[in-house]
């Protein structure tokens, strides 16, 4: 599912290349768009909430749009996509276009109704006014103290915008379990602070990098690995598909690095070590 630093580089990509340009022909094949109609209107600015997409334009109504799993947008590239995939389609003044392809979530709002749908989440890691503060997070996500912590991250009405490579790869940074409750884990504003920072400097690179290696390039310590050995200690990892999590999300982690006890500290020993070459320990929010 896109998480909240691809949104954040979606909406920056349409308001770059597509913001102030007339909408010279719309087709909607969305049956919540049907006889809905944008030719004649200008594209104002693009905004992301978390997960949620917000495309506004001149006449006060906005496009908003959540990707799921498979939905996706081209931005003046071509479709390639069946036609029922291209759920909408806006092609704009001087050869611009905006292409939604399989988007489950797709509907036209008044522009004044947008915090409707933002005011059930919580504070937006990737807001350009800037990040939450980590102590507020980490209260946030103590909402109920016996949850697991990477199902709290994933809790976007506490904290909107990790997804599931932030809640594998976050935890085995800080060398805390994904299934540690989080009342039981000291330090937790630190890693709150470390996720922040990762997402945030990720939503500028353009690519969903934890590790500090290959900055142009999607690379994950955990999301992905399955049960290959731990990059760290060279121990089997364990894996759960999202059937078998209480928060309904696939997760892979180390017992080792990641042991689940009484109580737990965040390591920022460990998270120098691993991400030390991230831009992301440049972020406000790192912990010191």
């Amino acid at each position: 599912m896109p998480e909240g630093d691809t949104l954040r580089i979606l909406a920056t990509k349409i308001d770059d290349r597509l913001s102030g340009r007339r909408v010279e022909r719309s087709i909607m094949r969305d049956p919540r768009l049907a006889g809905r109609e944008l030719a004649g209107t200008t594209l104002v600015d693009a905004d992301a909430y978390g997960k949620h997409l917000f495309v506004r334009f001149d006449d006060g109504r906005s496009l908003h749009a959540h990707l799921n799993m498979d939905g996706k947008f081209k931005v003046s590239r071509r479709s390639t996509a069946p036609e029922w995939k291209r759920r909408v389609e806006l092609h704009l003044a001087d050869g611009g276009s905006l292409v939604g392809e399989a988007v489950p979530i797709l509907e036209l709002i008044d522009t004044g109704t947008e915090h409707e749908i933002t005011d059930r989440l919580g504070p937006d890691l990737c807001a350009i006014a800037g990040p939450p503060d980590p102590v507020l997070s980490a209260e946030r996500l103590r909402t109920d103290p016996v949850a697991p912590l990477s199902g709290a991250m994933l809790d976007q009405r506490l904290i909107a915008g990790w997804g599931n490579v932030y809640a594998n790869d976050v935890p085995f940074i800080c060398g805390v379990s994904p299934h540690q409750p989080v009342d039981s884990i000291d330090g937790l504003e630190r890693l709150a602070g470390v996720g922040t920072a990762l997402i945030r400097a990720n939503a500028r690179l353009g690519f969903q990098n934890t590790v500090g290696k290959r900055l142009r390039t999607d690379a994950t310590w955990m999301h992905g690995r399955g049960r290959r050995p731990c990059p760290v200690c060279g121990e089997r990892l364990r894996y759960r598909p999202e059937r078998e999590t209480a928060w309904g999300r696939s997760i892979t982690w180390c017992e080792t690095c990641q042991p689940v006890s009484d109580r737990v500290g965040v390591d920022l020993g460990r998270v120098r070590r691993l991400i030390g070459l991230h831009p992301a320990v440049r972020e406000s929010v790192f912990p010191a």
